[in-house]
């Protein structure tokens, strides 16, 4: 790599201006001790959250000669060395020129592509640094050995029903106003369907119609074939896999239903390889395996794990038929991991068709709300509230909540809570 491959990069960024920027809930400290590291899916949001504290800076009075934004899966910086990060501070220093009075800001998209990074890193840790990645391996539990207890972890997902409404120029005003407001519980419901069918990506909210929302989704899809699967195997098995995946979020799944549906098709692959697919879609932030609620490690491993994914879009982009119940208990999933709680599920021991709960939160393996998601014309069905009543004798949880499409109020102990009024909170 040559200071001529850095220019005009370099220059682009130097010489143009931040595209307009709407806010997220999720910030970024401003004078971090650490580096920032932050990872999530690709197109949940990264590169404009990094905009979005270069704006802060720059309000901040820090000169915008210090701060350099650059994303290494830009076409001029492909099969980059870790060399050739000095090449990038010298071109820098030439065309930016920045204040020596001030603090240098270095925001590097995909830092991933770059190997070895982290040796550079531990020679260059005299500026402020903020990586992102769409992987969970610049995470602090999976960064380059030698930036290990120097970074701190943000991660970002598709936006949150409340950013989405945002996004939407929709304004809630007091949440609790909406229990008694018919007109406008109306309208938020609507947006809530469209938010379960289409999913959360923030260009695919801001788009207006619903086939070119379809065509971007299936575009990111592709995107994710080829970047985040392709790389373990050919694409037509990782197209297979995924789709697999999709046709059944918010199910138990297993690796050898996977395995067994892969060769029913005529891919021949051991179970080895499977299981290197399904890690690189966790490390991708695509799909999240929920274990069931048990205290042993072995117990939950050789049990059955609920499936979830990142945006319950693809599925819709893809033809599947749309299933208002599974998007709701998934987006209830993605909301406990942007919320950052520990999260399992509970099956009746022993009962093949026994009694379910969705979610088991808990902290430290110790239960303590148990959370039902229900959609259901009929009102309250019975079998949810025996589920919840049976797990909380048997995990000790102290608090149970169903979530509904709109009934509030409390049946036995139980806290009914609309999902969107949830969703808010």
């Amino acid at each position: 790599m040559t200071t001529v491959d850095f220019g005009p990069v370099v220059a682009e960024w130097v010489y143009g201006s931040l595209p307009k920027i709407i806010k997220r809930d999720l910030n970024l400290p401003l004078t971090p001790s650490s580096v920032v590291s932050v990872t999530g899916a690709r197109r949940a949001g990264k590169t404009f959250l990094l905009f979005h504290t270069i704006a802060k800076l720059l309000e901040n009075g820090v000169p915008r000669e210090n701060i350099l934004y650059l994303d290494f899966e830009h076409p001029r910086l492909g099969s980059l060395k870790v060399e050739d990060l000095d090449e990038m501070l010298k071109v820098f220093y030439e065309i930016s020129r920045p204040k020596p009075d001030s603090t240098i800001h270095f925001f590097l998209d995909e830092i991933q592509n770059v190997k070895e990074y982290g040796k550079w890193f531990r020679r260059r840790l005299n500026a402020k640094y903020y990586i992102s990645g769409s992987t969970s391996k610049i995470s602090s539990k999976g960064i380059a050995e030698e930036m290990r207890g120097r970074s701190v972890d943000y991660v970002v997902y598709p936006l949150s029903f409340k950013e989405f409404l945002r996004f939407k120029g929709v304004e809630i005003g007091q949440v609790e106003t909406i229990l008694y407001r018919e007109d406008k519980r109306g309208v938020i419901l609507s947006l809530l369907r469209e938010y379960f069918e289409l999913g959360g990506y923030p260009g695919i909210v801001l788009e207006q119609e619903r086939q070119e929302k379809i065509r971007i989704l299936r575009s990111y899809f592709d995107s994710v074939i080829v970047r985040d699967f392709a790389v373990e195997a050919g694409s037509a098995l990782a197209e297979a896999v995924v789709k697999y995946l999709l046709s059944n979020f918010s199910g138990l799944f297993s690796v050898n239903r996977l395995n067994n549906y892969l060769r029913s098709i005529g891919f021949r692959v051991g179970k080895e390889k499977v299981l290197s697919l399904l890690k690189r879609g966790e490390e991708s932030y695509f799909l999240f395996p929920v274990e069931i609620y048990m205290k042993s490690e072995r117990s939950r491993q050789v049990n059955l794990k609920k499936l979830y994914i990142i945006d319950t879009g693809y599925p819709t982009a893809l033809g599947y038929e749309f299933s208002l119940a599974r998007a709701m208990e998934n987006m209830v999933a993605i909301e406990l991991k942007r919320r950052e709680r520990e999260i399992f599920y509970w099956k009746e021991y022993g009962k093949s068709e026994g009694q379910e709960v969705d979610f088991v939160v808990s902290k430290n393996f110790s239960a303590e709300e148990l959370i039902q998601v229900s959609y259901s014309a009929d009102g309250i069905r019975e079998r949810e509230m025996k589920a919840l009543k049976k797990a909380e004798k048997e995990t000790g949880a102290r608090e149970s909540t169903l979530l509904t499409w709109d009934t509030y109020g409390k049946q036995d102990r139980v806290r009914l809570v609309p999902i969107w009024y949830w969703l808010l909170t």
